[in-house]
């Protein structure tokens, strides 16, 4: 048997033990766009905030796929996914056949059309290169977009390191997704009791500066800053399943059964781009 898995995050390693434990021997192809192998993404504010080192942000110890007899592809992205032929394409131009393919590309940080989003300065906080681009900005004045649990923790961090941080959300309260009004209130006085700035109900219209960010405009006012985080929420990372002609669902990820299976045999899906 020979089994491809395309991701690196929590659904991919989650595979690779509960194939082992039931096949001992088969290979295992593992395939990640991430570099760097056996990241949880739930700790990079962490490491943002300079409170983690890049070796404990792992979840699973640094033998992990030696001890589990699997190939690592970090780094390697697949470009291609033929379900008739069963093979898939990687961007370093080698093909590999399977006879059972997992596709675990998890999420995107969405990035909104904002005039001027591309300015140096602006960064989503999704990957371990986002991560990076972040822990290295300089400044003393930070603004992060939308009032999630990624975006509250990015305030955190970035103000246990010194800076000045303000968060923007669009909506009237933080954390709209997860807490009714009364408990975001709660939230809301935790946040700015760590000197944290919270505006609610505007939104951002533009991003001023030259080459790098110097400030974002709302509806109301202009936000000086150095640096901008976007945390304005994630997409399925379906664009191999589009590719591939799998059906996708009403949310844009892969449809699954209750066997995890794509509308494609010994295709499956599992993590943030499966959708039941």
């Amino acid at each position: 048997m020979r089994y491809i898995i395309v991701g690196g995050s929590a659904a991919a390693i989650s595979a690779v033990e509960s194939i082992r434990s039931l096949d001992h021997e088969s290979r295992i192809d593992l395939f990640s766009d991430e570099e760097t192998p056996l990241f949880s993404r739930v700790l990079l504010p962490y490491y943002v905030a300079e409170e983690l080192s890049k070796p404990l942000l792992n979840f699973r110890t640094s033998d992990f796929f030696d001890e589990k007899m699997v190939m690592p592809h970090m780094g390697v992205k697949v470009t291609d996914v033929n379900p008739k032929d069963k093979t898939i394409k990687a961007a370093d131009g080698k093909e590999y056949a399977f006879d059972k393919l997992l596709l675990a590309t998890g999420g995107k940080a969405i990035v909104p059309p904002i005039p001027g989003v591309d300015k140096e300065g602006i960064s989503t906080l999704k990957t371990m290169a986002d991560a990076e681009k972040i822990l290295n900005m300089k400044g003393k004045r930070a603004v992060v977009i939308g009032a999630g649990s990624i975006g509250v923790e990015a305030c955190i961090s970035l103000t246990r390191r010194g800076i000045k941080a303000t968060l923007l959300e669009q909506l009237g309260q933080v954390m709209p997704t997860v807490f009714d009004a009364e408990a975001a209130a709660i939230v809301q006085q935790r946040i700015e009791d760590l000197g944290i700035e919270v505006i609610t109900g505007e939104k951002a219209l533009k991003f001023t500066g030259g080459k790098h960010v110097r400030s974002v405009v709302t509806d109301t006012r202009e936000l000086p800053c150095d640096m901008v985080v976007l945390s304005v929420g994630v997409r399925p990372a379906s664009e191999l399943a589009l590719q591939a002609g799998l059906t996708l669902g009403d949310m844009k990820g892969i449809r699954v059964d209750d066997c995890l299976m794509t509308s494609a045999q010994d295709i499956y899906a599992a993590g943030d781009v499966a959708e039941t």
